[in-house]
C-alpha cells in the first residue's frame, strides 16, 4: 500500500462563480439555540474571503496559505440583503480574519450599507488586521452597524512578531484600541493575545500584559496558552528551540486555557501571569462598572454568562458570580432580551430514484456539550457551500444531507443509526485538529458497521495532515484543495462509475486529493 497524492488543483479565484450558501439545508432554529462565534444568538454568517495574504507560522506554508481572493463588494451586499429581506436577520458576523486588507473594498461595502440606510449589526469575530485600520475606517464600520470588533495581538513583542512571521505594526494597533475604547466604549472590543510562545521570555510575558492593561476598555481580552499544532511553520521553530515532538503531540487535544507541557515557563509562572490577568484586568471593579453597562444593551443575560464563563472554565462562572466575586452591587440594568429571526424551513429536494445519496459529517465539536472544550456553536458553513455547489451543479442527481453532533445526533449509536438509516453511497468527513481523537474514533466505528462505503475527507485536521490520515486505512481519499470543485470532480466519477469509487487510473486524474494504491 503506498500514498498517492495528485496534482494541486488550481485555487478558485472568482468567488463570485460560486452559489451564495444555501441556508435551507440545516434547520437554523436547531443551531442558534446555542451562541454562535460572535457571542450571540441568531447571527448569520457570511465568508468574504478566502486563502491569506500572510505568511506566519501558525499555518504550513505550503498546505494552507494560498492566495487572498475577496468576493465582489456588490456580491458580498447582496448575499446581506437576502439575509435580510428574506429571513429578517438582524446580525451578520464575518467570519473572515481578513475582511480588512482591502481597504477599498472594506469601506466600499459599509458605504453601500449606510447608503441603503440598512439597519443591520455587523460582528467581525475571528480578529481583524488591527493595524491597517484608521480613523476613517473604524468611523464608517461604526457608523454602519458594526458593534463586535475582534482584533488579534498575539503578542506585543517585536522579537515574537518577527519570529512568526506576522509583523503587526504594533504600535498602529494600539493606536486603533485607544481610539475605538476611547470614542466607541460602546463597540464590543476584543483582543486576542497569546502566552507561552517557543522561546519567550519572562519579562515578555509581562510585557503582553502590560501592553492590555495599557487600554481602558477592552471588553473581552484573551490570554490563550500557545498550542502547537504539527505540519506548521509554528512547529518547526519548536522543534529547533528543544520541543520534544511528543510533546506536540500530546498538547494538540488541550484547549486553549490549559496547560501544554511545550510552554517556556513553569506552570507556577503561567498561573501568575493569568491569575494577574484576572485580578488586575478582567476583574478590575472600575472597568467592569464602566463596561457592563454597554455589555447589557448588547447580550442577553445567558450570552452574558457564557462569555465570562469563557475566563473561567472550571468554575461556571456566571454573571450573577462575576458581580459578587468583584463586590458590584449598584447596577441595576437587565441585559437584553434575545432577537427573534424568521427561519428558512428546510427543502425537501425532489429524489431520483438512482440518485447518489451523500452524508455529509461535521466532527468539528464532540458529540456531547458536556465534554466540548469551546463554548461558541457555528452551523457547519464550509460543509454547506459544498452542498450548494454540488446541489448546483448536480440537481437531483444527488441527495445530501448534512450532520452535526449536537444538532443530529449526541452519540456514536445515533449516528451509526443515522447511516443506517439514510444508506448513503457516499460519506464525507470533515474534522479538526483539536478534535483528531474524536475524528479517528468515529470514522472506525462507521468503518465497521459500513465497510464498503467510501469514506472522504477534508477540512483543517485532514487537509494538513493527510498523510497521517491514510495512514489509518479507514479513509479512502482526502480532499486537500478547492473542496467545491475537487469533491465534484469525485462525486462525478462515483455517479459514472454506478456510485461506487472508482479505480485507481481514475482517481490519479482527479486534481487535489491523496489516496493509498492498495497492493493486489
Amino acid at each position: 500500500m503506498g500514498l498517492f497524492k495528485t496534482l494541486p488543483r488550481e485555487q478558485i479565484s472568482n468567488l463570485d462563480s460560486l452559489p451564495f450558501l444555501d441556508r435551507s439545508l440545516i434547520d437554523y432554529s436547531k443551531y442558534h439555540k446555542f451562541i454562535g462565534h460572535a457571542g450571540v444568538q441568531n447571527s448569520m454568517s457570511i465568508q468574504a474571503t478566502r486563502g491569506c495574504p500572510y505568511r506566519c507560522f501558525f499555518c504550513d506554508i505550503f498546505k494552507i496559505n494560498k492566495k487572498h481572493y475577496r468576493r465582489s463588494v456588490e456580491n458580498i451586499f447582496m448575499e446581506v440583503c437576502a439575509l435580510a429581506s428574506r429571513m429578517g436577520v438582524k446580525k451578520i458576523e464575518f467570519i473572515d480574519d481578513n475582511f480588512n486588507v482591502n481597504k477599498g473594498d472594506f469601506k466600499a461595502f459599509f458605504k453601500l450599507v449606510l447608503k441603503h440606510k440598512l439597519k443591520l449589526t455587523f460582528f467581525f469575530p475571528t480578529g481583524l488586521r488591527g493595524d491597517l485600520l484608521d480613523k476613517d475606517s473604524i468611523d464608517l464600520m461604526v457608523e454602519a452597524g458594526t458593534i463586535g470588533i475582534n482584533l488579534a495581538l498575539e503578542h506585543p513583542s517585536l522579537r515574537i512578531q518577527k519570529i512568526m512571521k506576522k509583523e503587526l505594526n504594533i504600535e498602529k494597533l494600539h493606536q486603533n484600541l485607544s481610539y475605538i475604547t476611547e470614542k466607541y466604549p460602546s463597540v464590543i472590543l476584543t483582543l486576542n493575545a497569546m502566552h507561552g510562545f517557543p522561546t519567550e521570555t519572562e519579562s515578555e510575558a509581562y510585557q503582553t500584559l502590560d501592553f492590555i492593561n495599557s487600554i481602558h476598555w477592552v471588553h473581552f481580552p484573551y490570554l490563550h496558552n500557545v498550542i502547537i499544532f504539527p505540519g506548521t511553520g509554528l512547529e518547526t521553530f519548536a522543534l529547533e528551540n528543544g520541543i520534544k515532538k511528543e510533546d506536540i503531540d500530546k498538547s494538540v487535544n488541550l484547549s486553549y486555557h490549559e496547560y501544554p507541557t511545550t510552554l517556556p515557563f513553569s506552570k507556577e509562572f503561567t498561573e501568575h501571569i493569568r491569575i494577574s490577568f484576572l485580578r488586575d484586568y478582567i476583574l478590575n471593579k472600575k472597568r467592569l462598572n464602566d463596561i457592563l453597562p454597554y455589555q447589557f444593551k448588547q447580550f442577553t443575560r445567558e450570552e452574558l454568562d457564557q462569555k465570562y464563563n469563557g475566563y473561567f472554565p472550571s468554575k461556571s462562572m456566571t454573571l450573577e458570580k462575576l458581580l459578587k466575586i468583584s463586590h458590584i452591587d449598584n447596577l441595576r440594568i437587565s441585559p437584553r432580551k434575545q432577537d427573534t429571526i424568521s427561519y428558512v424551513s428546510k427543502r425537501q429536494f425532489p429524489k431520483a430514484k438512482y440518485a447518489l445519496k451523500l452524508l455529509l459529517l461535521d466532527l468539528t465539536a464532540f458529540s456531547s456539550i458536556e465534554k466540548d472544550k469551546y463554548n461558541v456553536f457555528e452551523p457547519p458553513i464550509g460543509l454547506m457551500y459544498l452542498l450548494s455547489y454540488l446541489n448546483r451543479r448536480f440537481g437531483i442527481m444527488i441527495e445530501g444531507r448534512i450532520c452535526k453532533p449536537q444538532i443530529d445526533f449526541t452519540n456514536e449509536k445515533e449516528l451509526l443509526n443515522i447511516i443506517k438509516n439514510f444508506q448513503p453511497h457516499v460519506i464525507g468527513i470533515r474534522g479538526m485538529t483539536v478534535y483528531k481523537d474524536i475524528f479517528y474514533k468515529t470514522i472506525e466505528q462507521i468503518r465497521n458497521e459500513n465497510g464498503t462505503v467510501p469514506i472522504v475527507t477534508g477540512g483543517p485536521y485532514p487537509t494538513t495532515s493527510y498523510e497521517e490520515v491514510l495512514n489509518s486505512s479507514t479513509v479512502d481519499v482526502v480532499v486537500i484543495g478547492e473542496g467545491e470543485k475537487t469533491f465534484a470532480e469525485l462525486i462525478e466519477s462515483i455517479i459514472m462509475n454506478d456510485n461506487k469509487l472508482p479505480d485507481v487510473e481514475q482517481l490519479k486524474s482527479i486534481n487535489g486529493i491523496a489516496f493509498n494504491i492498495k497492493e493486489e
